[in-house]
């Protein structure tokens, strides 16, 4: 059942538990007879069954003590949230026999909380704490499936890949942390499909929603404390100022958005950064205060091969940008013609490029991703450039 909200539950409120579970249970059969995805499966669920193949009985082995500790460790900006998603969803776990579970970012479950029964029975799923649980580990699930999909996901019953599962509703809904912009953990409700409600699937959306927020509130004071950080060593020259992944701070005298790229491996010193240019940069509590330099000749490298991507040398430093294999393939074209190409002439060696517009759309992705190197009318690379051998 689809909602006003996009949410997809996997069975109304006046469906019986039971019945549902047969008429999906002749859907599971048959796929595990034929390997082919049966019509009548939801679109969630058939996409996963289409990832994987349904032979077989996957367990998880779960890691050790340590290393479960440590994964706590490592997930401190989810494990901020546990709080909230608890006030939230333990009293209705509770209440409905379910239990509540927040993995991280991996698939492996770090807290698990709910009545004594249902974790039990849990545990003899091989559902626990530090037992990864992505498709490719147990087959389709909630968990997993909310993570392949990048959004809320509720299964019910046969949904599942493993029969021992075939007892069970889970609804998931993935932590998306807007720093990194990556799934930061998933949250789930599980428990006999006899408590499947479609309500669950909105109730368990709703938290991840406050939990962002919350993270988001957390962020906004991170980045107050970043900006405070560059206080004594900003200076009066232009200068932005970032925190680790790039979320701008304070700028002076550069017109940039919220958020400028900057290399994974930033060190300190000079380097070039798309949309300011060549700066040197300065550690500071927290990120970077990356200071206006002196311009040097930049020069760039295409690789195409086999991951797309282009190397931007200055001042003695290298900074690696990933590409799509289209966007590797145009600037390698505008580095074998150094005076420039138009929309006509890119259509003509581009296979596939069939309208203006869809030059102009690939070529505004592109700018924004190189800043300043690829200028227009017509379109050139403003350094030199050169493409690797190896590239076909």
């Amino acid at each position: 059942m689809s909602t006003a909200s996009g949410l997809e539950a996997a069975l109304t409120a006046f469906e019986d538990p039971a019945a549902k579970a047969r008429d999906l249970l002749r859907l599971h059969r048959s796929w595990a007879h034929t390997h082919e995805v049966p019509a009548g499966a939801r679109g969630v669920v058939a996409r996963s069954w289409l990832r994987q193949t349904p032979e077989g009985d996957k367990i998880s082995t779960p890691i050790s003590d340590h290393a479960l500790l440590a994964r706590r460790e490592r997930s401190r900006l989810l494990a901020s949230v546990v709080p909230v998603l608890k006030d939230r969803l333990l009293p209705l776990a509770h209440e409905a026999g379910n239990e509540l579970v927040i993995s991280d970012d991996e698939g492996y479950p770090l807290w698990m909380f709910g009545p004594s029964p249902i974790r039990r029975r849990s545990d003899g799923l091989g559902f626990v704490e530090g037992a990864r649980w992505r498709e490719g580990d147990v087959g389709t699930n909630s968990l997993g499936t909310a993570m392949e999909e990048r959004r809320p996901v509720q299964i019910f019953g046969p949904e599942h890949a493993r029969e021992d599962q075939h007892a069970w509703v889970c609804t998931s809904a993935p932590i998306l942390d807007r720093r990194a912009r990556t799934p930061l953990g998933v949250v789930t409700l599980s428990g006999a499909f006899r408590t499947a409600h479609p309500h669950t699937l909105m109730l368990v959306t709703m938290a991840v929603r406050e939990a962002v927020d919350s993270l988001a509130g957390q962020h906004e004071r991170d980045l107050r404390r970043v900006a405070r950080a560059s206080e004594s060593c900003a200076g009066s020259g232009r200068f932005v100022v970032v925190d680790r992944h790039g979320w701008v701070a304070r700028a002076e005298g550069y017109g940039v958005g919220e958020r400028v790229w900057v290399p994974g491996s930033l060190r300190e010193g000079t380097v070039w950064v798309p949309e300011i240019g060549q700066v040197r940069a300065e550690a500071i509590s927290g990120g970077w205060v990356l200071h206006e330099a002196a311009t040097t000749a930049a020069t760039l490298e295409v690789v195409r091969h086999p991951n797309p991507r282009v190397l931007v040398i200055s001042a003695g430093s290298t900074v690696e940008i990933a590409l799509s294999e289209r966007h590797a393939e145009i600037v390698a074209l505008l580095a074998q013609h150094p005076a420039g190409l138009d929309t006509a002439a890119l259509m003509a060696r581009l296979d596939g490029a069939t309208t203006p517009v869809t030059i102009r759309a690939e070529m505004s992705r592109l700018r924004k991703r190189l800043g300043g190197l690829v200028d227009s009318r017509p379109y050139r690379l403003t350094t030199r450039a050169t493409v690797r051998p190896d590239a076909t």
